[in-house]
């Protein structure tokens, strides 16, 4: 038995999408450099038939040629050899503009009765030894790779080291391994057997969460299910990672809720640069998605339901609008803090303002030996104290009188309204503005009437 196995690890980088639409082609060549021996894995573009070329841009799904922004930097083939281990294996090496890895290669040779039940206590030890060389070989080269990208990917315009902390996955590692057997027969894991099953032409393939199954394949179909693997892959990183940092924004606003206008700004900042982030990526993976051919689809969409892609893609949406509804409600209380705060400056200015009129009038009312002065100082000292008392009068009570006055108002519009018209009938409802109700007993029979009539 064909055990083709799709190893995924996370960069170290990442990508800043904009820049990637404007020009990609800064990134590829120092992208090269960190995969000593790499060879790409097609031409950028077939120009076998130029006519067709020159005048069909879509004449066969390749999202490169229409997709404003590219989703797979690298595709192609780099030369295992391991000196520890002895291995010397070509591989095919996938690198997506949305900080994600993959490593594609073929183990040796299995016999069909292996033990595959990897998700079982005590299971799975032989094909665990069949991958242990493998699995060390290509940990240390991924490791090297990413130390490489750190170097001398991320300096460059538009890269940046990813976050770290947070609860994030790590980076510069292998996150999981996936295996794809080639015509396993009736001897198929318990992870297959409960899968999602899709056709691609004659070959059936059921995608499960540890293994993948092709029965009946050609070169084609396992082409097209390594590849929709690798999308379904970079979805499920993708909101992976927007649900940890959503997960992270909620515990800490709950944690530390802001108590000034500096973190309140800082977490709105971290709250934007979440959403931007999810949904530009979102974006252009939907976008990379639109130009695949309909085998990769399916392998796609049959892995999202079995991995559970689908319905965790749905909630975060969700998640992500509960995280602002509380970041703004938590605002709010802090802009209502706020506010009460300076009405209560507001009161003792007005206060402190009241004060000097009083002061004001007792310096017109007084002359300079402390007895009324003469004319027209009283006066204008009886004439302020009266203006601002009724200054306070308006202030305190010209709310509440406008309130009830417009609220008189309307009733005496209400009843002058209603005075001239009859209320409508109310069906089914007994009393005297609806219809009589139903007797509850027979009406008394007139005298002489028979049971017979």
């Amino acid at each position: 038995m064909r055990i083709i196995a799709v190893v995924t690890f996370s960069l170290p980088v990442d990508f800043a999408p904009s820049n990637l639409m404007a020009d990609h082609t800064a990134v590829i060549e120092p992208l090269i450099s960190c995969f000593p021996g790499f060879r790409p894995h097609r031409p950028e573009r077939d120009v076998s038939d130029g006519a067709a070329d020159d005048f069909v841009l879509l004449d066969y799904p390749d999202p490169r040629q229409a997709a404003r922004t590219r989703n797979l930097l690298l595709d192609g083939t780099v030369r295992l050899q391991d000196a520890g281990t002895g291995l010397d294996v070509t591989v095919r090496i996938a690198v997506s503009s949305l900080s994600s890895g993959f490593a594609v290669l073929e183990l040796p040779p299995c016999p069909d009765d292996i033990d595959l039940d990897l998700d079982r206590p005590g299971r799975g030890q032989a094909l665990r030894d069949l991958e242990a060389p493998y699995r060390r070989a290509l940990g240390r080269q991924i490791r090297l790779w990413c130390e490489c990208m750190e170097r001398v990917v991320a300096p460059l315009d538009g890269v940046s080291l990813k976050r770290r902390g947070e609860g994030m996955l790590p980076t510069g590692k292998m996150l999981w391994w996936h295996r794809i057997l080639l015509d396993p027969g009736e001897r198929v894991p318990m992870d297959v057997q409960v899968g999602v099953t899709c056709h691609l032409g004659a070959t059936t393939c059921t995608v499960g969460y540890l293994f993948t199954s092709l029965a009946h394949t050609d070169e084609q179909s396992l082409q097209d299910c390594v590849n929709g693997l690798m999308l379904a892959s970079q979805n499920w990183l993708i909101i992976d990672d927007a649900t940890r940092l959503t997960t992270s924004r909620l515990m800490r606003i709950e944690t530390s809720s802001p108590d000034n206008q500096a973190d309140v700004d800082r977490q709105y900042d971290e709250i934007l640069d979440l959403t931007d982030k999810a949904v530009f990526r979102g974006a252009i993976f939907g976008e990379s998605i639109r130009y695949i051919s309909n085998a990769q689809l399916a392998v796609k969409n049959a892995a999202d339901q079995a991995w559970g892609i689908a319905e965790e893609g749905r909630t975060l949406t969700d998640r992500m609008s509960a995280l602002r509804e509380i970041f703004n409600l938590r605002r709010e209380r802090l802009t209502n803090r706020r506010d009460e705060f300076r009405n209560k400056v507001i009161i003792a200015l007005t206060s402190l303002t009241v004060l000097q009129t009083v002061f004001d009038w007792y310096d017109f009312f007084t002359a300079a030996s402390v007895s009324p002065g003469p004319a027209p100082r009283p006066a204008i000292s009886v004439a302020t104290l009266v203006a601002t008392l009724c200054g306070a009068a308006v202030i305190l009570f010209a709310a509440d009188l406008v309130r009830r006055a417009s609220r008189h108002l309307r009733r005496a519009r209400k009843r002058g309204g209603d005075r001239g018209q009859a209320p409508p009938p109310v069906p089914n409802i007994p009393g005297a503005r609806g219809e009589p109700p139903a007797p509850r007993s027979p009406a008394p029979r007139p005298p002489g009437s028979g049971a017979g009539g």
